[in-house]
């Protein structure tokens, strides 16, 4: 459990680095560019874990559930946590219960981590389980490292910026 806090905030901040860096100044982010990164993270994944076309044809449906059902749970995150950006404005009660859907929303990632990790042990094997979850770790550094790149370079290209 207490890795998945600092996982889900990366994963958290990962997506939000995408959707900044592929979006216009004020304009929508860029649908090409998030299908963009998604075929690079497969393509990533699949060389990562050096997949027999048996292990593949089991592993890449299962994943592909599992990554939506996930998403949508971060989804419910990042909702919970846009309406507690006014905290001052909350009751003591409000928050708490946004504290606790908060906690509910990390229970259920956990159990669905849980739950995928035994179809992945049965599809590929506990050893290219764990490698796949070593892959998805180093791919989310990988875009938030180019993210902080593209901050930095713009920073420089348009004189100091406060932090």
């Amino acid at each position: 459990m207490k890795h998945l806090l600092p996982f889900t905030v990366l994963i958290l901040l990962a997506c939000l680095g995408i959707t900044e860096a592929s979006a216009q100044p004020d304009g929508p982010p860029s649908a090409d560019r998030l299908k963009e990164i998604k075929a690079q993270k497969s393509a990533y994944i699949t060389t990562q874990l050096s997949l027999s076309p048996e292990q593949a044809q089991l592993f890449w449906p299962i994943y592909n559930e599992m990554d939506e059902k996930r998403e949508t749970l971060r989804r419910d995150m990042r909702s919970l946590m846009k309406n507690s950006r006014d905290g001052a404005a909350m009751t003591e009660a409000e928050a708490g219960q946004l504290l606790e859907k908060g906690h509910a929303n990390r229970e259920q990632e956990l159990a669905l981590e849980r739950t995928y990790d035994d179809r992945f042990k049965k599809a590929i094997g506990a050893v290219k389980t764990l490698q796949l979850q070593k892959a998805e770790h180093d791919f989310n550094r990988e875009v938030l490292r180019k993210f902080r790149d593209r901050v930095e370079d713009r920073r420089g290209e348009g004189g100091s910026a406060p932090r």
